[in-house]
Order: C-alpha cells, then sequence, then structure tokens
C-alpha cells in the first residue's frame, strides 16, 4: 500500500492532493445519481413531448443542426445575412428542417424550457442519440466547451456532472437547499462543491492549508448527505465513507490506484502558467519510486515503459498478452464487422417473423381465422407478483405495471420469469404484446406507447439486443431450448443453405449477447418420451446473458419438479384491469363501421349488466365470446330472438373441449344430443363420456355436505367420484381443457382444484340434473334441509336447467320458493331476488326455445323493467301468489309505455283476480294500470289490467268469492270506475276478517246508470273492512280540498252491506259543507247500515242537522282530539244511550229539538252535553222548555253549544246553569255574537264555571266585555282570524284573577300582544297552538311564573335559545307535540317532559319512508345533559317499527336512566266506545300498565287521532 505523505515534503503539498482524491472520491458518489436522474428526465421530456402530439414516435434521424435556426447565437459562424454558415450549418444535410414526426423539435424546446438560463450547450449534444442515450439530453446542461466527445456520466468530469445538476431544473426538487449560483444569494453547496474542483485543478501553487482541507472534507460530505435524496444513494454513502478514511489518513490506496492518481495529476498540472519546477520535481521523484518499487516486487516484469509517459510497469508476459491481444483484434475487425451484420440481419428477419406470425391474435377459439392486430384489441392487463414465503406457502402482492418491475428487482436482473394465469385470462396475449413491443422498440421509427397504457417503459426491453418467442403447444418431442428456437424460428426464416452458419451465429449470440426468450403455454408442453423434465431443458443458456420468461396455468407450477429457487419472479395475471376498455377495444374490431361504438358499447353493458355477466370480464376469453356471441345474436333480424347463455356455455366448453383434440363429432338422430343446446356442437361429443364424468363431480361437490370443499377441492374429494382409472384419466382432459385448474397449497401438502369459473361448475351440475332430475328431490332437497338459507345459491343452476329441462326447472323452482317463503321476510317495494331470478331463467327457457316454463313464485313485484316475464310467472303461479306488487309509476314520469318484445303486438297485461286464491298483499302503483271487470276489458287502452269479477248492483250481498285470504290492499294513482271500486267493497265486506285498503291520489270515474260521467276525481282515503260488515273510511284533507264532491267515491258505497260505518275526515273550515254534500248521497242507499260513527277536526251546525236527519239506529259524532258524542233526535234513541252499560262521553241535540225529547231529558243523568242548530231560529216557545230541560239536569258538568248565530232566547235558556265547562262555537265563519249583553248576563249567571272555550272568528269588540270579572280558572281562546284591538282583550284577561290555566290558539304575532299584560296574572298554565315562531313571543313569556308550558308547531325550536331559557326557573313540565326534535335546553326546574312526535311525512296519506330514530339522537343529547330527576312521557307514530331494539339500546346507553315502560300499539277501529289502540308488543313493561294512558292532555288526543293508522310507541323512563 501507498501513502499520499510520501509524495511531497511540504504538508500543504500533501493537503492539496488529498484534496484532489477527495473530488474523485465526491464524483464517484454522484456519478449514479445523475446517471439515474438523467434517465428520467429523459422519461419526463418523452412523455411530455408524446402527449402534445397526435402520433406519438421517436425518432433517430434528426441532426442538432436541423433542429436549430440558422444563425443561432453562439453556435453558427455567419458573417451575413446573405452568407452561408462555415460552423453548425456547414453542409446541406446539416441545414435548418422540421423533425418528420414533430417530436424532436419539441424535445429541443423541453430541453431548452428546462435549462434555468435557456441557453443550452449545443454543441455538447447529438440529436440523433436523444431517443436512445438519456446523457446526451443530460450533456445540454454542462459547460459548452470540452465536453463534445464525452457520451456517458462516467466520461464526465465533477464539474460537468455539478454543471449539469445546477443547470437543469429537474434538479430543484432533488436537494434540501435552493439551487443558487452565488452572485445575488449565498452560494448553495453546489456552487461550494463547483468552486472546490475548480481551485484544486487550477491551483498553481499547488498548496492547501489544513483549515482550507478541513472546508473541503465538509463541504463534499454535506453535499452527499443531503436528505432529500443524495443521503439514501448507495454509491454516495459509500464515497462519504470513503472520505472520512481520507481525512483520518486510514484510507487504503494500492500503488497502482496512486499512479494512476499522480498520472492524472501531473498530466493537469502541465496545463499550469504559473507552475514551480520542485512540485514538478518532486511528483516525478515519486513516480520514479513507486516505479522502482514496482520493479522490485514482481518479479514477473518483463519491461519498463516509457518515463516519458509517466505510465506504470507492468508485467511483461501481461503487456506481451496485451500486444497479442491487439494484433488478433485489428485482424478480426473484418470478421467482427462480418458478425454485427449478421447479428443485424437475424433482428430484422425476427422483427419480420414476428410481425407476420405473432402481430394478429384469433378473438375466439373456435375460429382462429378471425384475428386481429394484437394494438387493436389489447388492453392493460391486470398482473399481481406472488411472493414466495420462506415456508413454500404463496401470497398476492403488488400490482406489476411496468416492465422494468418485471424484469428487475433492486436493480438485479431477473432471469427466470413466470407468469401463471388461469385459462384465458390473457397470458398469450401479453407474450405476444411483448414481443410486439419489442419489435418496434427496435426500429428506425418507432410507434411510440399509448400514454394511458401500462408497461410503456419501452427502454427497460430495448436492453435484450435479440427476443426469441416459442409457442410450446407446437413443440413436439422436444426438450432443448436451443433446438426449439432452431425449429420454429431460424428454420423457417433461412434456406436450408445457410442454416449451418445461422446455428453457429446464434450459439455465439446466445453466449455473448443479453437475449430474451419468451416460453408461452408452458401447460400446453408435451415432454419427449422417457423424459422426466417438467420443463424444456434450458441447457446452454446462460444466466448472466439469457432472460427466459414463461407463461403457464397455475396447476403446471404446482409440479413439484420446479423448484422456488429456480423462480426468479412469480406473477399472476388476472384479466384485464379495465374491462370496459377492453369491450370497446373488442367491438371496434367486429362491429359495422355504420355503426357508431359509442352506442353500441353501451348496449352490450346494459346487456350484460341485466343478465348479470359482469363476473365473465375477468376471463377476456369468455368476456370475448359473450361479446362475439352478442354481436352475432344483434345481428339477427328484428333482434327476435333472445341471447341464450347455456348457448354461451355450450360455446366455451366446445372451445376448451377443442384444446385436447382435434378430432370432430357429432350429434344426430341415432346419437341424440342430451340436452338441446349441445346439437350443433363439433368437439364435445367425441368427448361427451368424460364430460358426463365431470358433471357428475360438478353436481355433486356443488351440493356437497362440506361447504368448504364444494368450490375448492383436494384430489382426494375430487376421486371419491371415478374409479382409478377414470380419475386420471378425466382430471388429466380436464386440466388440459382449461375446464379444471390446479394450484399449490397455502399450507405447502399438496396442492388444490377448481373448476375454472364457479358458472362452469354450475353448467356441468345443470347439465347433470338435466339428465337425471331425481337429483332434485334426493341431492338437492337434502342440500337445502342442511343449508335451508342457501336457496339463492342455486341461481345459476336454475337458469341454465331453464335452457336445458324445463320439467326439472319447474321443480327446482317449487323447492326454492317453499324455502324463501319460509326464511325471508318479505318487502314489496321492488322484486325480491328469488323473483329476478325466475324471470332471467324465463328469459332463458324462451331462448332456448323451451316453452313449458312454469315456475313457482309467491311474492311478485312488477315494473316496467320485467312487466314482460312476469305475465309468464303471474299465469303459472296465479294461484299460489301471497303478495303481488304492481308499480308503473317511473313508466308515467318518463312517459313511455313499457317495452314488449321486438316483434310481439301491444297488448294489456291482464291478471285477473279471481284465480288468486292466496293473495293476501295487493299493491297498484301508477298510471298505466286500469281497474276494472270483465265486461269493461275491451274499453282500457292501458297497459296493465286488473280484473276483478263482480256480481250486478242489484245482487251486490252476494259477490262472487274471489281473494279469500286478501289482507292489504294499497292503490296508488291507478284509474278505475266507481262500480269496479264498489265491487272491490262488496268482495272485502264477505270476508271473516279485517283489511285494510289504502287509496291513494287514485282517479275514480263516476258512473250513473251504467254510463260513464266525464269528470273525474282523485282521491286518497284509507279503508278498512272487518268482520260482521265493518267499514271504516279516512279521508284525507286533498279529498275536499279542490272542491271535489266525491261522486265517484260516493257511487262507490252505493248500496253496499254495511252494517257499522265510521268515517274519519280532516278537511278545511271552507270544506266542510262539501263532506256534507258527500254524505247526503252516500248514506240513504246503505239500506242495512245500523251504526255510524263520524270523526271530523271541525263541527259545523250544518253538519249535526244532517247527521241529525238520518234514519239510523245509532249516530256518532266526534271532533278529533276533543269530545265524541252520540246524536239523539226521538226518545226511544235517548232511552237506549241512557240504558246502555258503556255510557257516551256527551249527547248532541238540536236546540230546536221536539218538546217530547225535551221533556224526556228532564232529570236524566247527564255529564255532558251538546246543542247545535241555528241560534237565531229558536222558536220563543221552545225556549222555556230547553231552559227547564237544562235546568233539570243536576249532574250536568260540561255544555257545548255549537251555532251559526245566537238569539237572546238561546243565552237566556243558559241561564243559571251549575256547569262547570262551557264551550261556543260557530259555523264555516265561527261564532257570531250579535247579542253580547245577553251572553254576558248568562256567563256572569254560571257561578260555578271554571272553563270556558270560545271559537271566534271575527273580532266583535263587546265580546270580550262578555268575559270581564269571571271566576273561571282555565280560558280557551280560538282565533280564525286575525285579532285586532288586543288591549281590549288583555284587559278583560288582568280581570280574571282566578285564572290558571290559558289556551290559544291563532296566529304567531297575536301571541306576544296578548300575553304582553299577563305578567299580573297568576297564570300557572299555558298552552300554545301557533302558526310560527317569533322573538316577541319570548320576550312576552319573561316574566310569566309558569309551571306547565304546551307548544305544537315549530314554537319548541325557541327552546334552543340559552338565553331565554332561565327566565323559565318555575317551569316544572314540559309538554311538546312536534313534527322534529333538536337538541334544546331545558331548566332546572323541570320535573316531566312530554315529547310527542309524528313526523309530517307519517301523516296520511301514509308514506312508505322508514321511520328513522326519530332524531332519537338529538333528544338523547338534550337528556344526556340533564342532571335533575326528570320523568319523560316519550309518544311517537311511526310506520315500521323494524328497529325499535336499537332505538332501546340507545336509551339504555344513556346513564342513570330507569325505563319503566316501551310498547307498542297498534291502530284498529274499534265498534262502539272501546280503544282503538291495542297492544301488539312489550319490549319493555316494568310498570305492567299497559293502557294507552289517553288522559285528559289535549295535545296528547290531538297526537292520538293524527297518528291513528300508524304504529304508536309508546316510553316511559325516567333520569337520574
Amino acid at each position: 500500500m501507498a501513502s499520499l505523505a510520501d509524495v511531497f515534503t511540504e504538508k500543504e503539498r500533501t493537503n492539496w492532493l488529498k484534496a484532489w482524491l477527495a473530488v474523485d472520491i465526491a464524483k464517484s458518489g454522484l456519478d449514479n445519481f445523475a446517471e439515474t436522474e438523467a434517465k428520467t428526465l429523459h422519461a419526463n421530456i418523452y412523455n411530455a413531448v408524446w402527449s402534445s402530439v397526435q402520433a406519438p414516435a421517436v425518432c433517430i434521424g434528426c441532426l442538432t443542426a436541423n433542429l436549430l435556426k440558422c444563425p443561432t447565437k453562439g453556435i453558427c459562424n455567419k458573417p451575413g445575412a446573405k452568407s452561408s454558415c462555415n460552423a453548425m450549418h456547414d453542409t446541406a444535410a446539416k441545414q435548418p428542417r422540421p423533425c418528420p414526426t414533430n417530436v424532436c423539435n419539441k424535445v429541443l424546446d423541453e430541453i431548452k424550457t428546462l435549462h434555468k438560463f435557456a441557453s443550452p450547450s449545443w454543441k455538447n449534444t447529438r440529436a440523433q442519440q436523444w431517443a436512445q442515450n438519456p446523457w446526451q439530453i443530460a450533456k445540454a446542461y454542462l459547460p459548452p466547451d470540452g465536453y463534445t466527445g464525452k457520451s456517458s456520466v462516467q466520461d464526465t468530469d465533477f464539474n460537468g456532472i455539478i454543471s449539469f445538476m445546477m443547470n437543469c431544473k429537474h434538479f430543484d426538487s432533488k436537494f434540501s437547499f435552493p439551487i443558487a449560483p452565488g452572485k445575488n444569494n449565498p452560494p448553495c453547496l453546489l456552487t461550494k462543491a463547483r468552486d472546490i474542483g475548480r481551485t484544486v485543478r487550477h491551483s498553481s501553487q499547488c498548496k492547501l492549508t489544513d483549515a482550507d482541507l478541513q472546508v473541503i472534507f465538509t463541504t463534499l460530505t454535506n453535499l452527499l448527505t443531503d436528505p432529500t435524496c443524495l443521503a439514501h444513494d448507495v454509491a454516495s454513502q459509500e464515497a462519504v465513507n470513503k472520505l472520512a478514511k481520507l481525512q483520518n489518513d486510514i484510507l487504503k490506496i494500492t500503488t497502482e490506484e496512486i499512479m494512476h492518481l499522480l498520472g492524472a495529476v501531473q498530466d493537469k498540472l502541465k496545463e499550469a502558467e504559473n507552475l514551480t519546477e520542485k512540485t514538478l520535481h518532486e511528483i516525478r521523484e515519486s513516480i520514479q519510486r513507486y516505479m522502482n518499487d514496482l520493479k522490485e516486487h514482481k518479479d514477473t516484469c518483463k519491461q519498463q515503459l516509457d518515463e516519458h509517459t509517466g505510465a506504470c510497469v507492468v508485467k511483461l508476459d501481461e503487456h506481451t498478452e496485451q500486444l497479442k491481444i491487439a494484433l488478433d483484434e485489428h485482424s478480426r475487425k473484418p470478421v467482427e464487422s462480418n458478425y454485427e451484420q449478421s447479428c443485424e440481419d437475424l433482428r430484422r428477419r425476427l422483427i419480420e417473423h414476428y410481425n407476420d406470425n405473432s402481430s394478429f391474435v384469433p378473438l375466439s377459439i373456435l375460429d382462429e381465422s378471425l384475428d386481429k392486430p394484437i394494438k387493436d384489441i389489447y388492453a392493460t392487463p391486470k398482473i399481481h407478483r406472488i411472493d414466495i414465503k420462506n415456508d413454500g406457502s404463496r401470497k398476492i402482492e403488488e400490482p406489476v405495471n411496468f416492465y422494468k418491475e418485471m424484469f428487475y428487482k433492486h436493480d438485479h436482473s431477473n432471469r427466470r420469469i413466470y407468469i401463471q394465469g388461469e385459462p384465458g385470462s390473457g397470458k398469450s396475449t401479453f407474450a405476444a404484446k411483448l414481443v410486439h413491443d419489442w419489435c418496434h422498440i427496435n426500429q428506425h421509427l418507432l410507434t411510440a406507447p399509448n400514454k394511458n397504457t401500462a408497461f410503456n417503459d419501452l427502454m427497460t426491453i430495448q436492453t435484450f439486443k435479440f427476443l426469441f418467442f416459442i409457442s410450446l403447444r407446437n413443440v413436439r418431442g422436444q426438450k432443448d431450448i436451443s433446438q426449439m428456437i432452431k425449429d420454429q424460428l431460424v428454420d423457417q426464416m433461412y434456406s436450408e443453405d445457410d442454416l449451418d452458419g445461422v446455428y453457429t451465429l446464434l450459439k455465439t449470440i446466445i453466449e455473448t449477447e443479453q437475449c430474451l426468450v419468451v416460453r408461452d403455454g408452458l401447460d400446453e408442453w408435451v415432454a419427449p418420451d422417457f423424459c422426466n423434465l417438467a420443463e424444456p431443458s434450458m441447457t446452454g443458456l446462460r444466466k448472466d446473458k439469457v432472460t427466459v420468461l414463461t407463461t403457464a396455468r397455475p396447476w403446471k407450477l404446482a409440479d413439484g419438479r420446479i423448484k422456488n429457487s429456480q423462480i426468479d419472479i412469480l406473477m399472476e395475471i388476472q384479466g384485464v384491469s379495465d374491462p370496459d376498455i377492453f369491450c370497446a377495444n373488442i367491438l371496434g374490431c367486429i362491429i359495422d363501421d355504420t355503426k357508431d361504438l359509442d352506442n353500441t358499447v353501451k348496449e352490450f353493458q346494459n346487456f350484460v349488466n341485466k343478465r348479470e355477466l359482469k363476473s365473465l370480464s375477468s376471463s377476456p376469453m369468455l368476456y370475448t365470446l359473450v361479446i362475439c356471441t352478442w354481436v352475432d345474436t344483434m345481428k339477427e333480424e328484428e333482434h327476435s330472438k333472445e341471447y341464450s347463455l347455456c348457448a354461451l356455455y355450450t360455446s366455451l366448453l366446445e372451445s376448451l373441449c377443442k384444446k385436447t383434440t382435434s378430432t370432430t363429432g357429432y350429434f344426430n338422430n341415432s346419437n341424440p344430443s342430451p340436452v338441446d343446446c349441445f346439437s350443433n356442437t363439433s368437439y364435445l361429443q367425441p368427448n361427451i363420456e368424460l364430460l358426463d364424468k365431470l358433471a357428475v363431480a360438478a353436481c355433486k361437490l356443488l351440493f356437497s355436505c362440506e361447504r368448504e370443499t364444494s368450490i375448492v377441492f383436494s384430489d382426494m374429494a375430487l376421486s371419491n367420484y371415478f374409479s382409478g382409472e377414470e380419475f386420471t384419466l378425466c382430471k388429466t382432459f380436464a386440466l388440459k381443457a382449461g375446464i379444471l385448474t390446479n394450484r399449490k397449497d397455502k399450507n405447502r401438502t399438496g396442492s388444490s382444484n377448481s373448476f375454472i369459473h364457479k358458472t362452469i361448475q354450475e353448467f356441468l351440475a345443470a347439465y347433470y340434473i338435466a339428465c337425471n332430475t331425481y337429483v332434485i328431490d334426493d341431492v338437492v332437497a337434502g342440500y337445502l334441509k342442511r343449508y335451508n338459507d342457501s336457496y339463492l345459491d342455486l341461481s345459476q343452476v336454475f337458469i341454465f336447467l331453464c335452457g336445458m329441462n324445463t320439467i326439472a326447472a319447474n321443480a327446482l323452482s317449487g323447492l326454492m320458493d317453499e324455502y324463501h317463503v319460509a326464511s325471508c321476510r318479505f318487502c314489496d317495494h321492488w322484486p325480491c331476488e328469488l323473483q329476478n331470478i325466475t324471470e332471467t331463467g324465463i328469459r332463458e327457457a324462451e331462448a332456448g326455445k323451451q316453452n313449458t316454463i312454469l315456475p313457482k313464485l309467491s311474492h311478485v313485484s312488477i315494473d316496467d323493467n320485467n312487466i314482460r316475464y312476469s305475465h309468464r310467472v303471474l299465469s303459472a303461479t296465479a294461484s299460489n301468489i301471497q303478495s303481488l306488487h304492481i308499480n308503473t309509476r317511473v313508466l308515467a314520469i318518463l312517459g313511455k309505455l313499457p317495452s314488449f318484445a321486438r316483434g310481439e303486438p301491444k297488448s294489456h297485461f291482464v291478471l285477473n283476480l279471481a284465480s288468486c286464491h292466496k293473495l293476501k298483499r295487493l299493491r297498484l302503483n301508477g298510471d298505466y294500470i286500469y281497474l276494472t271487470d270483465s265486461a269493461d276489458l275491451v274499453t282500457s287502452e292501458l297497459p296493465v289490467v286488473i280484473v276483478l269479477n263482480h256480481a250486478e248492483p242489484a245482487r251486490c250481498g252476494d259477490p262472487p268469492p274471489v281473494l279469500p285470504s286478501i289482507q292489504y290492499i294499497d292503490l296508488c294513482r291507478v284509474k278505475c270506475s266507481s262500480s269496479w271500486l264498489r265491487s272491490l267493497f262488496s268482495t272485502l265486506l264477505t270476508l271473516d276478517h279485517e283489511v285494510q285498503c289504502i287509496i291513494t291520489r287514485c282517479y275514480i270515474t263516476s258512473t250513473v246508470e251504467g254510463s260513464v260521467r266525464e269528470s273525474t276525481e282523485k282521491i286518497s282515503t284509507n279503508i278498512r273492512t272487518g268482520f260482521n260488515n265493518t267499514f271504516y273510511v279516512q279521508l284525507s284533507k286533498d279529498c275536499l280540498w279542490f272542491r271535489k264532491h266525491l261522486h265517484g267515491f260516493g257511487e262507490a258505497l252505493h248500496g253496499l252491506n254495511i252494517k257499522w260505518l265510521r268515517i274519519n275526515v280532516e278537511y278545511a273550515i271552507e270544506n266542510r259543507s262539501d263532506f256534507v254534500v258527500f254524505l247526503y248521497k252516500s248514506l240513504p242507499s246503505l239500506s242495512s247500515l245500523e251504526t255510524l260513527d263520524v270523526c271530523v277536526n271541525d263541527i259545523s251546525p250544518d253538519l249535526c242537522e244532517y247527521l241529525h236527519s238520518l234514519n239510523i239506529k245509532s249516530v256518532t259524532l266526534s271532533q278529533s282530539g276533543r269530545w265524541r258524542g252520540l246524536i239523539v233526535n226521538n226518545v226511544s234513541q235517548l232511552s237506549q244511550v241512557l240504558i246502555s252499560p258503556t255510557q257516551m262521553e256527551a249527547i248532541i241535540i238540536d236546540v230546536n229539538a221536539h218538546p217530547d225529547l225535551l221533556e224526556a231529558l228532564c232529570g236524566r243523568n247527564i255529564n255532558s252535553l251538546c246543542l247545535y242548530g241555528s241560534g237565531e231560529h229558536l222558536e220563543v216557545k221552545n225556549v222555556s222548555a230547553l231552559c227547564r230541560s237544562l235546568s233539570s239536569l243536576k249532574q250536568l258538568d260540561k255544555l257545548d253549544v255549537i251555532v251559526n248565530n245566537d238569539c237572546p232566547g238561546l243565552w237566556q235558556a243558559l241561564h243559571g246553569l251549575n256547569i262547570k265547562s262551557l264551550s261556543l262555537s260557530g259555523g264555516k265563519t265561527g261564532l257570531i255574537v250579535h247579542h253580547v249583553s245577553a251572553l254576558a248576563q248568562l256567563l256572569a249567571s254560571l257561578i260555578h264555571l271554571e272553563t270556558l272555550s270560545i271559537k271566534v272568528s271575527e273580532y266583535n269588540l263587546c265580546l270580550w266585555e262578555a268575559i270581564h270579572g269571571l271566576n273561571i280558572k282555565c280560558l280557551s281562546l280560538c282565533f280564525l282570524g286575525q285579532v285586532d284591538h288586543i288591549s281590549s282583550l288583555s284587559q278583560s284577561l288582568a280581570s280574571l284573577t282566578n285564572l290558571e290555566t290559558l289556551c290559544v290558539k291563532f296566529s304567531c304575532a297575536g301571541v306576544p300582544r296578548l300575553l304582553e299584560t299577563g305578567c299580573g296574572l297568576n297564570i300557572t298554565c299555558l298552552s300554545i297552538e301557533a302558526n310560527g315562531t317569533c322573538q316577541q313571543l319570548w320576550e312576552a313569556l319573561i316574566g310569566l311564573n309558569i309551571q306547565s308550558l304546551s307548544m305544537s308547531g315549530f314554537l319548541w325550536k325557541l327552546f334552543k335559545k340559552k338565553s331565554i331559557v332561565p327566565s323559565f326557573s318555575q317551569l316544572q313540565m314540559l309538554t311538546l307535540y312536534v313534527s322534529n326534535f333538536y337538541d334544546i335546553q331545558l331548566p332546572q326546574s323541570l320535573k316531566y317532559l312530554n315529547i310527542y312526535w309524528c313526523g309530517e311525512e307519517y301523516r296520511f296519506p301514509l308514506s312508505d319512508i322508514k321511520m328513522d330514530t326519530f332524531s332519537l339522537s338529538n333528544i338523547v343529547g338534550t337528556l344526556s345533559a340533564c342532571t335533575q330527576r326528570i320523568e319523560i312521557k316519550l309518544e311517537c307514530g311511526v310506520k315500521f317499527y323494524d328497529s325499535i331494539e336499537g332505538y332501546k339500546h340507545i336509551l339504555e346507553r344513556l346513564k342513570n336512566v330507569k325505563m319503566t315502560r316501551f310498547l307498542i300499539y297498534t291502530w284498529k277501529p274499534s265498534i262502539g266506545n272501546g280503544s282503538d289502540w291495542c297492544v301488539q308488543k312489550v319490549v319493555v313493561g316494568v310498570d305492567g300498565n299497559h293502557d294507552d294512558d289517553i288522559g285528559d292532555d289535549k295535545l296528547y288526543k290531538q297526537f292520538i287521532d293524527d297518528v291513528a293508522d300508524l304504529h304508536r310507541i309508546s316510553v316511559r323512563f325516567r333520569i337520574n
């Protein structure tokens, strides 16, 4: 070893030599980084250019001079404008011209754009090498002089490397510091490093102080350890270690290395002008000394090189050998030239051969003549690396998207590459595309890869000078790769006379050049006899020169003879990454030019989605088969034929069988096909025995009792279905055909098998069942008994059976429906999965011309998507249908009729309900549905017709027995006549159970004496019929909103055999008379009617008068949320009421009642009485009788007066009663008081009066004077209009010194004005109903010592205001009736909280929207903040209650919660005075109280009426 200290006698000169060596070491640390980034820069520039040109290409024919205009500053030497350039453009070939591919010009622009000073060194770089040599682009950023001949980073000195990094913008993100030259900013590390190089190289004194040397080491080390990139570069860190050793004088330097260093220093110093002779002398002496040392220690050296050259002495024999080699090389130059020409000729022939034979691939295995260019159909493959673990197990890892990831691992070459994939996954296509890419990257003008396609790093495969593609399928009796190359390639490209020479050339190429061998189809290779090789021999293929890429099926690579140690990288191809792009490519190759490709692709995608074939897209072979078959079907006349899955899978099976043998055979009369879809095949008949045995295994494995082995199974499990000889024969056939696949087990103990695709197994299983129908009752039924929830797993087998054997399909359908009914909770909003499967089966049967398909289905849902096939389902199974939903609402929205099959006449979809004996639920929704009887059928033009046969009106008491099992009917937006509706009601009234019938916005055509009226009305109603001819009707508000008189609906009720009728209606005030007209026209025809119960939200005198006029045994009138009474119009009715065991809440009589009735009323034990009629028509003679009768009712506590107008006699008749509650209301405009003084006298005389309720619509100033000074405790005021002169009312309120409860209902704006003067009142209970909310209301409430507050509407939102809550310091009870709920603030004084929730979407007409958590999370948020003890009453009206247990758990999660009640009530209209609510489910019932708990709370009563026909959830719980 040598030492630097021995060179110079002065330490400073030794420091200078150390610095020289330090710069060399630093360059070695930067070389790899600079080279890598130069390649990245190269790729970025070309990608940017290719993305901007129409036809991306790579050009190698342009010179730099061609791309630069003349003159170019600093480049050209052109004296004048007309003179010639004698520098850059000095020849005709160097004249400026555009690049023929429009690429090089753009590359030049990119180079200039990326130069920090926009002045690249064009003299350095050669444009013709830009495409292939990234360093030629990097040289444009080097200093302008001295680098023309530098072709690599290794040839470039330290200054050039640093200049590349400083001048190219690409490096701006590669360092942790901004790159600054030091002119206007502090110099960066690169600038400092460049200055160090210049200082050391051009030092005249050749001296450095210790301090300067330390700065050099620090600067270079800091640069090489920059954290952004260099700190992670291996070469850079090796250089850092060397610098540290050099700095500490422990770096080992050989004599040869130091002599090389000194030689370089000497050559450089000769250029220095002021170099001292002493320095050169010391260098010469050192060189001489080292040469003498070498002479002494190397006896074998024979001669010494010339001392003037400064070279070291080498061994004589080595020198002699070098001279000999030089002479040999000189003599072999002509031979080498011939070798290169031969190589080029072979490569040219290979490319031509591949272009002719490998650049086209067949679309179908069955028709290999239908081939297309690989570039047209190729789509990016989906490839993943498979990691082979140390224990031998294999796991799919990250995707592989580039050739570099395939051929390299951590910069080391992968020489033995294996790609596995199932049959048809795209292995051969990928191999063909690889060959195609190699061919075109080596042409002079090559097409660049698609920028959107993976594996576009074509430079990676450019390193292979030769590519040899071998199709192992075509190899027979050979085991050596070299021989295969000769037979498949060389022999095909050369004449027989040239073969010997080419064989020799091939041997030389394989031994010396970088080659790629592609072996496609290892699983198809047949080893020669008596050969035990698992793959062809690679003898003679040097691993450092020849890379071998092999494709195979997984079962082949499961062969234990292929060792894991032989595999550098294993990958799996799983089809294409984007099936849609692949689909577009295939369709673009096969459809006519006249067809629009985008529309065709969309049509095919719709077809695939509809037929659920998307799973086949994972196999390009299967997907191509689907596409081609679909196109063929599409070409058939008028598209009349359906697409058959059985035909598709038969074609697939045939294509797989063709792989094993080219022998053909046919089914004929003497040898009939086992199933129709096999009839026209050519390759199935020779293999039918093997297929039959595989079908047995497919079926019995699929329905095996061990489900975990039904799809993936071992050899042992598979062998159970074959004899010994059959097993080997059938498995070999199945593996070669691709019907079965075999993989290594994860547990490394063996291999596992599976069918290539589950649908292949299901197809074979269906084939076996079609030929052996007893299997359904034997194997399949047993399977479902074990796994009764797996009936849907049979779907694909059922569909295939529909195309093979409809008898077997019908039997399997019945079995599946049986388990479906037993296990599912049916939802009729959309078709269930079993129906979708059944409809697909019907389509398959039609496509296969199987006309006897009669599947069974208990739950049917029909819409425009399945209307065509559902008719077949209904026809086959009408008598078994339990639920039916027909929805044509979408058709109405889109404005189009259902699309029937092409070629079929447009006809009615007709269903006769008379055949639906088991039908329980019927839902019809849509404008395109017409309900009729058989007589009206021909008159309808709508596509869906529902027939209900009925008797003539005169015979309605004895309708035909139809729909005996019906429980629920929902009609929405359908069209029908009143006669059809009447026949429906007649039918329902004959049943012995309750039926609910919801009619929502249906169009009812009115009929009079058989003729149809022009007018059609839209109604919404909820109807329930029950045992003993009970009939309940709930009419929605929109029935009367547009002043319709319900002619059609009234006619539907005409003559029905109804004994008990209950009508519940909510109408606007202005529509009350319309409802009375409806009753007037409907009720007289109900001759059997005995009991009438009418419930309205507002009672008018004219309604009472009409009901009073009816000759019905019992008439009850109710006001929603308030009271209920029986109308009495004669003495007999009064007697019956009084002796009834269930006392009616109130008795209703006319103010002008007959004197006999008034007389009979005297002295009776009556608590509540209602007087109605026209007060102004009260006859004088009746005043005294009315007065006498009323005054005799000593038990009378409550009196309601409902009159249009008052009169003095009316008020006089009520004078002095002992009643405690009085309610005054009127007609459409409310109570109109003309005789205020008489009313005032009346009120003053009622000394026991505690509660007064007044409902008015017109302001009467004197009216408020009438209530002045009363001793009442509760006052209820309802204003139908605006309130004026509020001060007068306030003064009257102030006079009510005993008032405790105030209830107000009118506009929100009036409430604050009313309460402004209420601060002096002792009101403890306040109830407010207003149509809005306002800040003034809260300001009015502040100061009232309210203990109980009830609110409805949106007023509760004001409790969100934190500033308001403290004002309710006395509030103990809060009652809220809301339609939604948010987090609110609760006063600390609160003890009781009542929340009644009924969302607007749950009010009639009923919605199908499921109940959400009824803002439960917000309620929980409110309650969670409570620190005091609160009793909570929560009531909710919901349509469904599926998740009630979940809501219960939400409440139970609250801390310190004690739940005492969680009940679910169901609403059922009662006969008589019983409750309409019954407990359906007890979730929690700690207190044992299951009453509906209505009580006297008015808001609660209103809530109870509003949620009629819903489920009601009743919860009681306590906080803390």
